[in-house]
């Protein structure tokens, strides 16, 4: 059908079979997508006053601690390292053992985050 070199069909496969394996990625991720919001946490698009739920921040991912006020991805890493290799945080307060979160910090999340319900 097409009069092509081996070398012209060699490098047309392998494009072919790059964008083939691109659309099986993309329709990999949109299968198994997920919102990232857990049930029974912290859920940025409900929060009004008292109804407002904690996050937990010995299961909480990065996403939820960065919605804290003045916790970026940086911080929200350091938070997830250090309960990583220290184990859970047993009270709320303990979070002031991660570095970059001082008393400061700390007062001004301390009402948006627990360690459990």
């Amino acid at each position: 059908m097409f009069n092509l070199k081996k070398q012209e069909r060699s490098v047309l496969i392998v494009l072919l079979a790059s964008l083939l394996i691109g659309l099986s990625v993309i329709a990999y991720k949109k299968i198994h997508a997920t919102s990232g919001v857990r049930i029974g946490h912290f859920d940025p698009g409900h929060e009004s006053g008292a109804s407002r739920r904690k996050i937990d921040i010995n299961i909480a991912g990065p996403e939820e601690l960065e919605s804290l006020k003045g916790v970026g991805k940086v911080i929200a890493g350091r938070i997830i390292e250090h309960r990583d290799f220290h184990g859970a945080f047993s009270s709320a307060e303990d979070i002031k053992n991660v570095k970059g979160i001082g008393q400061v910090l700390f007062d001004k999340i301390k009402d948006d985050i627990t360690v459990g319900e």
